[in-house]
């Protein structure tokens, strides 16, 4: 096992912990970080490092792999601190456990190409990717083994410095050097259909994100839709096809990856806005964005919002971590201004 604390032991440790302390100043929520983080262009390799070590200090804490989650994806990564380090250009060299944890909190689909669902964290640190943490024996790790372990993240937090300069160093944090720890991908665990969906996902996010502004944390992942054709509408060999975000705004909104329009009509609506019965907005005189080389290689496109851990998805019309090509709101029309994201 890892180790037994619950995020409860873990609290009460803290509220004991901190009446000793005479170091501790200020009236913060155990366990919560307030201090202020680098902006994406500060980041350099010492301050990655650094990271990394005090990311080690609560992965080698005595806390069981559910805490261990809580603590790095609602504690320690905030959206501040994880949309500064998301928009780190592809080619800066990441520790292994910061990208790994970067990885756990992203949607963006793992070098596999896609997750496959019910993967644990657990699985994908120590099976899929080999970052081992330190195991806490249970016939022979006593209270006080745990509570030198803890002192890690309460050192942190009392200091209220997620890049805490005084961490020591941790155990195996010399494998998290960038390109020291191999692993195979673990491609048969994801399936060809998998793969599909996951990329099929992330261009009707980017969809969004361009063309009508996207959530930066979602609950769950976008699930492509699409519409079956009436009848009584023209062979579709005729149709004028658009795929990507300069297609009918409402089939931007609706996850749909092409927009149909028939020939039918001098004004034109496409096939799923007459499925569904509301007004088209499809345009003709859009510029299409993907012909800039950033809608095909964005940095890490967006985060998971917690579920288990209370935090909610927001809609967000101005920020987005593509790194594509927007229109500004004051080039919208008024009708894709009063875009409403929803997501189940």
């Amino acid at each position: 096992m890892v180790g037994t604390w619950t995020e409860k032991h873990t609290q009460k440790y803290f509220r004991a912990a901190v009446k000793k302390r005479v170091d501790f100043i200020g009236t913060r929520k155990h366990l919560e970080f307030t201090d202020q983080v680098p902006p994406t262009h500060e980041w350099t390799a010492e301050l990655l490092e650094q990271f990394n070590r005090n990311l080690r200090g609560v992965y080698n804490g005595p806390f069981d792999w559910e805490t261990t989650e809580v603590l790095l994806m609602k504690y320690i990564m905030t959206d501040d601190l994880l949309n500064s380090l998301k928009n780190l250009s592809k080619d800066v060299a990441l520790p292994h456990l910061v990208r790994l944890v970067l990885d756990w909190a992203c949607w963006d689909p793992p070098e596999e190409g896609a997750w496959p669902p019910g993967l644990s964290m657990r699985r994908y640190f120590m099976k899929w990717r080999h970052c081992e943490p330190l195991n806490f024996k249970s016939d022979t790790s006593t209270d006080v083994d745990m509570e030198q372990a803890a002192n890690a993240l309460l050192d942190m937090w009392i200091a209220n410095d997620r890049l805490y300069a005084d961490t020591p160093v941790q155990y195996r944090e010399a494998e998290d050097v960038p390109g020291v720890t191999q692993y195979k991908l673990r491609m048969q665990d994801v399936t060809d259909e998998q793969r599909r969906e996951a990329a099929e996902a992330l261009e009707a996010y980017l969809n969004q994100e361009w063309r009508c502004g996207a959530p930066l944390q979602m609950k769950a992942w976008i699930k492509v839709r699409s519409y079956k054709r009436p009848e009584n509408l023209p062979p579709a060999e005729n149709d004028t096809v658009i795929r990507g975000p300069y297609m009918c705004l409402q089939c931007v909104k609706a996850c749909i990856l092409e927009c149909r329009v028939p020939n039918d009509t001098e004004l034109p609506k496409c096939v799923s806005c007459r499925v569904r019965k509301i007004k088209c907005a499809y345009q003709t005189e859009l510029v299409d964005p993907r012909a800039d080389p950033a809608f095909f290689n964005p940095p890490r496109a967006l985060s998971k919002a917690s579920v288990s851990h209370g935090s909610s998805a927001g809609p967000s019309s101005s920020a987005g971590a593509s790194g594509s090509a927007k229109r500004t709101a004051d080039t919208l029309s008024e009708e894709e201004r009063e875009v409403k994201h929803t997501r189940s």
